[in-house]
């Protein structure tokens, strides 16, 4: 008896138009609970496998999108402002909306997304500074996250926004001060991450530019890098690498001023601490490599070089040095090892170069004798 042909498994398009429109239908509601049960939905299915799709069909259809705008100017000055920032954060970050050359669609898309983030920016920072001024955790996280995602859509929107964005709000400084003292009992811990990814955003683009001014925002980046001894791996190796990828190469054009300034005595402290790190992991060797070229490579500031003519600061070295506890961490031990070897080759070459003035002048002094 012949087994019964197998049937056709056809699975039937799914298409978004429906769904979007009862979604958008919600996030323009009056109803708080309409609008944020709506708006997390949308950000879920963003992130799902079918995320790109319905992204797509949202944009092709509402270009300038005119609901994301609606829900905002309703919620201005409201509660449940911080539901419309996270859709956009989720809109503006999913990957199939940024630019890939080889697909067209994507560019359009692209094109269409970095518009509105620019009308954020350009007609809407008012209400962000706002929202990171409210002393509400939930609505400055949101804020934060929604000008990092903003950000990191590219070089153009990253200098739009670190242009534009005021670095010297209240509130702002506040958050940077406090994730630097880390007081446990402070709700303010909770911003931790939104600030670290809002601050590492500008450099995570890259552009020698950008670097160049953005880093010169002290107090921002000293709240991120002295907090560092607290943190957890992940966000530490993220920290890290963004540094040592992105600021301590010679493609960055940062000069080793700034370098050594981004490298104060309490931040090459809390890399220690982290290079001490019980069973050591992804964090301490990340710390260690940092510190390696930190400490050693004179364009990073600190080392002296007299080739380059470059004075460094070798309290600084000589203080770190002091913290070392080479008998109990091998991080510790191989660092205070390379220091001393680099401070070696550079005296050798200092003394080489004051060998051959003198020499210079002995010869022209021997010659204005004959």
């Amino acid at each position: 008896m012949e087994e019964p042909a197998a049937v056709p498994n056809f699975q039937p398009k799914v298409s978004h138009e429906a769904k979007l429109k009862e979604l958008l239908h919600r996030i323009t509601s009056l109803e708080i609970k309409l609008c944020s049960d709506a708006a997390k939905e949308f950000a879920k299915l963003l992130k799902s496998e079918t995320g790109a799709d319905l992204l797509r069909e949202y944009v092709r259809g509402s270009p300038k999108c005119s609901e994301l705008l609606e829900a905002w100017k309703l919620r201005e000055g409201k509660q449940g402002m911080n539901y419309v920032f996270d859709l956009i954060s989720a809109i503006l970050s999913q990957s199939k909306g940024k630019y890939n050359p080889s697909d067209i669609e994507s560019v359009n898309i692209t094109k269409d997304l970095d518009k509105f983030a620019r009308l954020l920016i350009s007609e809407r920072l008012s209400d962000i500074h706002k929202e990171v001024n409210s002393k509400e955790w939930r609505r400055q996280k949101a804020a934060l996250l929604l000008m990092a995602s903003i950000a990191r859509r590219g070089a153009s929107l990253a200098s739009e926004v670190a242009k534009s964005f005021d670095f010297k709000l209240a509130e702002f400084g506040r958050i940077a001060s406090a994730n630097r003292r880390r007081k446990p009992e402070a709700r303010v811990g909770l911003l931790r991450k939104p600030f670290v990814g809002f601050a590492m955003s500008f450099l995570e683009v890259g552009k020698p530019w950008l670097l160049r001014w953005v880093l010169q925002q002290r107090e921002m980046y000293s709240g991120v890098l002295r907090g560092l001894g607290s943190d957890d791996d992940e966000t530490v190796v993220f920290v890290l690498t963004v540094l040592r990828d992105r600021v301590l190469v010679e493609e960055s054009l940062v000069q080793p001023w700034l370098r050594s300034v981004l490298f104060g005595s309490a931040t090459l402290e809390q890399l220690v601490e982290v290079c001490a790190r019980e069973g050591g992991g992804d964090a301490a060797e990340v710390a260690f490599g940092v510190l390696f070229r930190v400490c050693t490579d004179p364009s990073n500031g600190l080392m002296p070089d007299s080739k380059m003519r470059l004075k460094g600061n070798t309290k600084r070295i000589l203080d770190l040095m002091k913290k070392l506890r080479v008998t109990e961490v091998q991080y510790h031990k191989d660092l205070l090892l390379a220091i001393v070897e680099a401070k070696a080759s550079s005296w050798l070459v200092l003394f080489m170069w004051i060998f051959f003035v003198v020499a210079v002048v002995m010869l022209l002094c021997w010659q204005c004798n004959i």
